[in-house]
């Protein structure tokens, strides 16, 4: 993502609904399902923000990113930080407890190398949660603004976490009572002319009290979504547990010579920003 654009969604990210509303979903399936552990690691973790979510259930935190504006904003959250790629971590194989990856598989090339690189890293038992965009007929001049690769169904991402070694325990869409008027916007938006050379990020700003409605909104969403799974919505939310049965580690053990050469020994030996 282009350093102009991190620092434009760090100042909405505190107070605009789809930032507010999507870590209070987060929180609410990491209190239903997930546990505290002493590692946790935010792959793109942006400018930080979400590192103050994960700090609730880990002692110690871990920021990567591969923008240096993005690791330059994190730092004010003043966690270890290092530039790195989530295709590539630059930790010791079973040294993480949790790891987030929210709305990151979306940017890489090579998705289902990334979580297998994640499972490397968790330690066994350890937790997963990603967020990424649904549906790829959603594609518009948001998804070339924030430079993504691609859109996802559910079953898709199901799909290829379980070829990667994890057990799904919460697969959910997300943004579910926005997902028509959101659609009906980006169908709209898809008429107009645009700049391809100059693609723009679609954060509308809304008044005030709209703002809070949607928060109010995506708030009985988290609540409602501990007992059910939303049928559609523009993001799916998926929290999984890595498995240790052996034919994962023969694929986790034929991977580790290429690897190796990505690992340290402690978390505490990253490079910090």
């Amino acid at each position: 993502m282009k350093g102009e654009l991190i620092r434009t969604e760090k100042d909405l990210e505190e107070t605009y609904w789809w930032f507010v509303g999507r870590r209070i979903i987060l929180e609410r399936v990491l209190r239903r399902f997930g546990k505290h552990g002493r590692v946790g690691l935010d792959v793109g973790c942006g400018s930080g923000r979400n590192l103050q979510l994960l700090s609730r259930f880990a002692d110690h935190v871990i920021g990567l990113d591969r923008s240096s504006t993005a690791l330059e904003l994190a730092a004010s959250q003043r966690p270890a930080t290092a530039r790195a790629d989530g295709q590539a971590i630059p930790l010791a194989s079973s040294s993480v407890d949790l790891l987030s990856a929210l709305d990151v598989l979306e940017h890489l090339d090579e998705d289902q190398r990334a979580l297998e690189e994640f499972h490397r890293v968790l330690r066994p038992d350890g937790l997963l949660l990603l967020t990424v965009p649904a549906y790829r007929f959603l594609w518009s001049e948001h998804d070339e603004a924030l430079m993504h690769r691609r859109r996802y169904v559910a079953s898709e991402l199901h799909m290829k976490l379980t070829r990667a070694g994890f057990r799904v325990l919460k697969r959910t869409y997300a943004v579910f009572f926005m997902f028509f008027p959101i659609v009906f916007y980006r169908l709209f938006r898809g008429l107009v002319p645009k700049n391809p050379f100059s693609p723009k990020a679609s954060h509308v700003l809304l008044p005030v009290p709209l703002n809070k409605f949607l928060i109010v909104l995506l708030r009985l969403e988290a609540w409602m979504g501990g007992a059910i799974n939303w049928p559609w919505g523009t993001s799916i939310v998926v929290l999984a547990q890595k498995t240790t049965s052996a034919k994962v580690k023969v694929s986790v053990d034929l991977a580790a010579p290429e690897q190796s050469r990505h690992e340290v020994q402690q978390p505490a030996e990253l490079k910090v920003m």
